[in-house]
């Protein structure tokens, strides 16, 4: 069987990197707001990139040692192109295993991935459409979650896999600059009613440091709902519940 044709590399590539190269890639990009006439989109630049992004004008690989230096990454960012944003969800640190997921807490029962969006549909933040989607223990098989609306979903920084968070990761420029422009980005599509849900005290006290000085963002906190804290039965008296029932209050709406 012949091999298959080779390919570009994608930015999320990142098996053959160590921690080390991650760590430095994510702090060579910088988060844009770009406008649209619907709405905005983020997109991630390279803290030194020329004019004209040099990947559009060549096929095929990157020339030799091009790949380890100029592509970017970003942390799995969910950021609706379009209409109102009254929900920033910001919680949980990213390993380099869920850097090529679709989007935040895409992940199986380990990390209480499927209670976090069981909580985003219970509060109705899924597209009507997708309102029956399989968010259900045991595995997300599918490649791309349901359609959002009102809510941008992030972390709140980068851990090793195996290891113990270094804070300094945390409270790197880069990651504070990625957490201001979102936040920033979210209050302009918020008509003023942008409320942030941090996970976790790690979270908690970043979102309060970025958004000191904005205007009237109020900030709620969560436990993030991880094996170590919660219990695994799914009663409705259980742990796991009563985080889902807070959870989806906090994470509800307001309507116009």
């Amino acid at each position: 069987m012949p091999l298959p044709p080779p390919r570009e590399p994608s930015a999320l590539d990142t098996a053959e990197y160590t921690f080390e190269e991650i760590a430095q890639r994510l702090e060579l990009g910088r988060l844009q707001v770009e406008t649209t006439e619907e709405g905005s989109r983020l997109h991630v630049t390279h803290v030194n990139a020329p004019p004209c992004d040099r990947r559009k004008a060549q096929v095929g690989a990157p020339p030799e040692g091009e790949r380890r230096t100029f592509r970017p990454l970003n942390l799995p960012t969910l950021f609706p192109e379009q209409g109102p944003i009254q929900v920033l969800l910001v919680g949980g640190f990213a390993s380099e295993a869920v850097l090529h997921r679709p989007a935040p807490f895409w992940d199986d029962d380990a990390t209480g991935g499927y209670l976090i969006w069981q909580a985003v549909g219970r509060a109705g933040l899924l597209h009507s459409e997708d309102a029956d989607f399989a968010l259900g223990r045991g595995g997300f098989w599918d490649a791309a979650p349901p359609r959002t609306h009102s809510i941008a979903m992030t972390h709140a920084g980068l851990r090793p896999g195996r290891g113990i968070l270094n804070f300094d990761h945390a409270v790197h420029p880069w990651n504070l600059n990625r957490l201001q422009t979102l936040t920033e980005a979210c209050w302009n599509r918020s008509r003023n009613r942008l409320k942030v849900v941090t996970l976790g005290e790690a979270a908690r006290f970043m979102m309060c440091a970025i958004t000191h000085g904005m205007p009237n963002i109020p900030i709620h906190f969560l436990p993030e709902p991880t094996r170590e804290q919660l219990s695994r039965n799914m009663g409705n008296d259980s742990a796991a519940g009563l985080w889902l029932d807070w959870a989806s209050e906090l994470l509800a709406t307001e309507s116009d």
